[in-house]
């Protein structure tokens, strides 16, 4: 049933990759807005997720309301990434600066390496690395990224890593704190920047002013020798908290960020936060630091 199930997805998705890019951008907005506040309505796992993370994070800043309109649009703003990624072939470098207001990286001629996902119905990989690749960048999956990673580094190429990336204990990763909670996430920036001195520069898409994204990029970071990595991951990160507090909709409230709490945790977490001695001791050593 598997396999099967495997095959029906990958042929769905890739008609919708055939479809979407005949669409008008507009148009896919909209479809996409509805289809994310109906998969807000129907999803009551996710829902309750996103609404006890936004709890957690900003305590009774926002009302019931408020937080549940906060969720809502998250999920639509997924939603347009999503649908927005199919429709990604019709780029160009000539019509890039239409939708996107910025150097956009690879379109200009800076490609590199990005790492992504790899799925578990593996057929789906491939549609994605190709779409991903449109602009010019190489997809990584987690196979090795580390090294090829270094490799690029050491040879000028830049690389593109999801600093938010939350991982199982089993999974090498580094805490540090977002919105008061410790969150264990990928280090894999931090061990880069330590062993090829190359600088971090952390960017963001935000939404513009009659559609399309404003890339946004900080300055370039660099650390000394030696600096510990939950210490270069909590720098990256303190760039990006204050542009998700100032349009909170922007960020996967979904998704569970905070998947370990601490033996005494100083705030409340939320209810699928779990307990773990790994996660204590990973969390006293760096308080330590």
């Amino acid at each position: 049933m598997k396999k099967l199930r495997y095959w029906f997805e990958y042929i769905g998705v890739g008609a919708v990759l055939r479809i979407v890019p005949l669409l008008p951008i507009e148009l896919l907005r909209l479809l996409a807005d509805g289809a994310g506040w109906l998969v807000y309505h129907l999803d009551r796992k996710n829902r309750r997720v996103a609404l006890a993370n936004l709890e957690a994070a900003f305590g009774d800043k926002f009302t019931a309301k408020e937080r549940e309109r906060i969720a809502r649009r998250s999920v639509q703003v997924f939603g347009r990434s999503f649908l927005e990624l199919f429709w990604s072939p019709r780029l160009t470098a000539k019509n890039v600066s239409k939708y996107i207001t910025s150097a956009y990286y690879a379109l200009r001629g800076y490609t590199g390496l990005i790492l992504m996902q790899r799925f578990k119905n593996d057929r789906l990989t491939s549609l994605f690395q190709r779409l991903r690749e449109t602009s010019g960048q190489t997809s990584v999956t987690q196979e090795s990224s580390m090294v090829r990673f270094f490799k690029a580094l050491k040879r000028g190429v830049p690389v593109g890593i999801l600093i938010d990336l939350t991982l199982k204990m089993s999974d090498p990763a580094v805490i540090f704190r977002t919105f008061g909670l410790p969150m264990r996430a990928t280090m894999m920036h931090a061990v880069l920047h330590d062993r090829t001195g190359a600088p971090i520069m952390p960017f963001v898409a935000l939404p513009r002013k009659g559609g399309g994204y404003l890339i946004r990029a900080f300055e370039p970071i660099q650390f000394p020798a030696k600096t510990p990595y939950h210490k270069i991951a909590q720098a990256c990160w303190d760039k990006f908290e204050p542009l998700i507090r100032e349009h909170p909709e922007q960020w996967l409230w979904g998704y569970k960020h905070w998947r370990y709490r601490p033996a005494n945790p100083e705030k409340v977490h939320p209810f699928y936060a779990n307990q773990s001695e790994l996660f204590d001791a990973e969390f006293e050593k760096i308080n330590a630091n």
